[in-house]
């Protein structure tokens, strides 16, 4: 057997160097790591701090839009009453008329027929009735958000009930085919 080899206090000095340069690249190592973590952990944190403000923001803007859609809602809603309101008065308004004309038309009749029998004039011609035109149903016009410079009642048009279009101006129906 061989008998062991004495080590020198210089070569354990060395292998203590080199000991400790090891140690000495391992804490640095782990010092650069931890930097690095706490480098990357603020950068996540600045990141959620922005995205909390994001989020903050979108919350707000979508809250007043909110506002405003209620308010655009509240006005259409408002209009759609007016309107369903004087709809209504004037179905009643027309409702009533033709009750009432018809007897006070029948009670002036009589007596302009008395009058008529007991003087000598003659008869009054008889009263023409205006037709008026209804809209008919079809597709529906756009809407624009401009008003017209100058808002009017609409004149209706009085057509004759034999009024017929001449065969040149209709348009063909879907089906039919131009020749």
């Amino acid at each position: 057997m061989k008998a062991p080899r004495r080590i020198s206090t210089s070569q354990k000095l060395i292998s203590e160097i080199r000991l400790a340069r090891l140690q000495l690249a391992k804490a640095q190592n782990q010092l650069k790591s931890a930097k690095e973590q706490a480098r990357l952990a603020k950068r996540r944190r600045k990141e959620a701090k922005q995205a909390v403000r994001r989020a903050r923001k979108q919350a707000k803007l979508a809250k007043r839009e909110v506002a405003e859609a209620k308010q655009v809602l509240a006005e259409a809603e408002k209009k759609f009453a007016r309107v369903a309101k004087r709809a209504a008065k004037t179905k009643t308004k027309t409702k009533k008329r033709p009750a009432a004309k018809p007897a006070v038309a029948a009670r002036r009749k009589k007596t302009t027929r008395r009058r008529v029998a007991r003087s000598a004039s003659p008869p009054a011609p008889p009263a023409t009735k205006l037709v008026r035109s209804r809209p008919t149903l079809g597709p529906a016009k756009a809407v624009s958000g401009v008003k017209p410079a100058v808002e009017g009642k609409r004149e209706s048009i009085a057509v004759p009930r034999d009024f017929e279009v001449p065969p040149s101006s209709v348009s063909p129906t879907p089906g039919e085919t131009v020749a």
